[in-house]
């Protein structure tokens, strides 16, 4: 799954993990952040050190996890990454760091088969570690699109639209016809 924060990428990976009998690979930032005694990214602001650190330490945990597992579904991706670092760290860091960061990410989100990208249509809410603010979540699906367009091929995205139910079926339909039962 790609896409903002508050657009129901966790609930929609965990139920399509069950149905397709697939692992599901977590938001690494939750577990990062745990890991660097920190309670949420806020915490970060004005640390530019531990910043970096966290971003970086998000991505290697994210090819970590996806390496260990092969098949998988995630609630997130490199995409997302790259996404954030431009947020965050770009204009804080040289150009030779953002490339790396950068040429990191491309390198993985080559070798996906799908990604799902979830626009922002349902009601944002906040939960202790993402932020409410809709202007901070219509900033992140820009940059999450544009990001998605720069490193993922047109016919390995699938953008999912309406109702939960509607979305899974969506998903289900287009990884069946790709991948027909024997």
């Amino acid at each position: 799954m790609s896409g903002a924060q508050g657009v129901g990428k966790t609930t929609l990976a965990r139920v399509l993990a069950q149905e397709l009998d697939l692992p599901l690979v977590e938001e690494q930032a939750r577990l990062v952040i745990r890991e660097l005694g920190l309670d949420n990214p806020r915490d970060l602001k004005g640390r530019p050190q531990l910043s970096k650190r966290f971003q970086w330490e998000v991505l290697r945990a994210q090819i970590w996890a996806e390496d260990e597992l092969g098949r998988f579904i995630a609630d997130r991706t490199v995409i997302d990454n790259a996404a954030y670092w431009l947020k965050w760290r770009s204009g804080r860091s040289s150009s030779r760091d953002n490339l790396e960061y950068y040429r990191e990410c491309e390198s993985r989100a080559g070798s996906y088969d799908l990604v799902v990208y979830v626009p922002p249509e349902i009601p944002l809410v906040p939960n202790g570690f993402r932020t409410a603010n809709p202007d901070y979540q219509a900033e992140m699906d820009w940059l999450i699109r544009t990001v998605l367009r720069g490193l993922v091929r047109p016919e390995k995205i699938l953008t999912v639209r309406g109702k939960f139910e509607e979305r899974v079926n969506q998903v289900l339909t287009h990884i069946r016809g790709l991948h027909p039962p024997s």
